[in-house]
């Protein structure tokens, strides 16, 4: 079965992120770095960072990826809030590294005010102030509502005029797409979205699936997560996109609403019983 994990807390300490995730049974897993609502990160010690990469390589969790801060923001029309912005990416990316994570997930922020070219030279300027990392990769995650990330062709477009060296490719989050007006519950809707990946020979870009139903209808452009199933993409969407050949080998990040962690076991064993159905 493809690795399949959830977003793990790292409240108490960074290994705790790793025992909740041995406790879901899970083979993948995300976490942030620290409160994403927050400009403060905190040092991990040697001795905390070398005990999470054995644990993680004793249970065999692969791949790890590293979500970053919801406060990031590099085209802001604040000279201030870009500065924090590049130190805080920075600071992340390089945590993540020293961590062995494969992937850092990124949504990048939109501006009204700004044309394409220069979000583009704006964003560029950030990631080029990062280095080059040893590992891990930046994923540019798709989102329900920007003139730069919510449509393929705009994504695309996107990360082509950004590129980096330590860019590594795209994340598709499912309700995300589905807000963005890909109706992925219907087989017009996955081949609407077959259609425009094919037509950039994008599928190599795709390197992670954020799986994730939604609360609110196709093309609503309103970002709000639901449990795998009780949403309006339904399990019948989530069989059809889950067996599109070429993404069949990524991993799947669950990022479902979690009351408690029974919330996290059900939309695992939901995952779990659909690609059981599909690999049968």
């Amino acid at each position: 079965m493809r690795p399949l994990g959830v977003h793990t807390s790292i409240k108490d300490s960074l290994i705790n992120s790793i025992n909740e995730a041995i406790a879901l049974k899970c083979t993948t897993f995300q976490i942030f770095l620290h409160s994403p609502r927050i400009w403060q990160i905190p040092e991990f010690s040697v001795e905390v960072i070398n005990e999470f990469k054995r644990l993680r390589q004793l249970y065999s969790l692969n791949p790890l990826i590293v979500h970053a801060s919801y406060l990031i923001n590099l085209i802001s029309s604040n000279p201030k809030t870009i500065a924090s912005s590049r130190y805080l990416l920075k600071r992340e990316v390089l945590m993540a590294d020293a961590l062995e994570a494969d992937y850092y997930v990124i949504h990048l922020k939109d501006n009204n005010d700004m044309g394409k070219d220069e979000i583009f030279a704006k964003t560029f300027e950030g990631f080029s102030k990062i280095g080059k990392l040893e590992k891990c990769k930046i994923l540019i995650e798709n989102t329900a509502k920007s003139k730069i990330t919510a449509l393929i062709p705009d994504l695309i477009e996107t990360f082509k005029n950004i590129e980096n060296e330590n860019l590594g490719g795209i994340c598709i989050d499912t309700c995300h797409l589905f807000a963005a007006g890909y109706d992925i519950s219907t087989e017009e809707g996955i081949s609407k979205f077959i259609e425009e990946i094919s037509q950039y020979d994008a599928f190599d870009l795709i390197k992670l699936i954020h799986l994730n139903d939604s609360k609110a209808p196709a093309g609503s452009g309103i970002d709000r997560h639901e449990h795998i199933g009780k949403g309006h993409i339904g399990i019948k969407g989530f069989e059809s996109f889950l067996r599109i050949e070429k993404l069949s080998n990524l991993p799947l990040i669950l990022e479902t609403p979690k009351k408690t962690p029974e919330d996290d076991l059900k939309n695992l064993a939901t995952v779990r019983k659909i690609l059981r159905k599909l690999e049968s």
